[in-house]
């Protein structure tokens, strides 16, 4: 079962049960717009006989639709689809590919001071390079080619700008923390048919102030990145800490009637509020 989550950032929850009694190897898929990959950090991953993850960088407003591939397990080699969701969102996401808490939200266009809006010229084309060496034959006036395979998309131009001082802070955060992010444009964002997650190498983050002399408080992030991979690991921090925990419930009988009644899929679904 797949569920919508609203948030910093949105994403989606998986629950997974009925593997049987004994550790299953498991993959989860994703797939939207005809494009299927494997959720980040979720590929033969060890489960017992139940268990709840979540995709932080699901696309977003498009339906997406989740496979379980068991690999190994009591039951045996088997595949389950889950219905489709959609998971709502009047802004795309620019993340930290390993830190999901760390992301950004965006516009296309900017209707408020706070808001982080993509520039004109953003995503107004993309690049798809390929290897391709070329070797002199001797006597023939037609070089020999070796060809690799077609790239994925570079040039990806995610420029953005913003008039507010806090969400520019939390932009100048982001760039600055990794060169590693993750690109969630909405549906209606272009004509070039962008893939619902993106994850991009971003090399080079340029910084320019506009007439800030002169009173001016517009501030440009230039950005040019590469499609790439995602990580094979999952996110490295967690939504919750057992510091959290402790901070709530000072005891552990209160944690005990917190989940009174309800099972341990509940608690990892949600650990502070039962």
């Amino acid at each position: 079962m797949a569920e919508p989550l609203l948030g910093t950032p949105d994403g989606a929850g998986i629950t997974i049960t009925g593997l049987g009694v004994g550790p299953s190897v498991v993959t989860i898929w994703r797939t939207a717009d005809n494009n299927r990959k494997t959720v980040q950090g979720e590929r033969r991953v060890i489960m017992n006989d139940a268990g709840y993850l979540v995709d932080h960088f699901a696309p977003l407003g498009r339906d997406v639709t989740y496979e379980l591939e068991v690999l190994s397990g009591p039951l045996g080699p088997t595949r389950a689809l889950a219905a489709p969701i959609m998971v709502p969102s009047t802004t795309g996401w620019l993340s930290d590919a390993l830190v999901p808490q760390n992301s950004v939200p965006l516009v296309g266009r900017r209707t408020s001071k706070g808001d982080v809006y993509l520039q004109g010229e953003a995503l107004a084309a993309l690049e798809y390079q390929s290897d391709i060496s070329l070797y002199q034959v001797m006597g023939n006036s037609e070089p020999m080619a070796l060809f690799g395979p077609r790239m994925a998309a570079s040039g990806v131009d995610t420029s953005v700008g913003t008039r507010s001082e806090a969400e520019n802070a939390r932009l100048q955060d982001l760039l600055r923390s990794t060169a590693q992010l993750v690109f969630r444009p909405l549906p209606e964002w272009g004509d070039l048919g962008l893939e619902g997650t993106m994850y991009l190498a971003n090399p080079t983050a340029r910084r320019v102030d506009v007439n800030r002399r002169h009173g001016g408080e517009v501030t440009w992030w230039e950005l040019k990145s590469a499609q790439v991979a995602a990580p094979a690991i999952r996110v490295l921090t967690g939504t919750f800490s057992y510091g959290d925990v402790e901070i709530m419930l000072s005891t552990y009988q209160q944690k005990q009637d917190l989940m009174a009644g309800k099972k341990y899929l509940d608690d990892l679904k949600n650990p502070l509020g039962g």
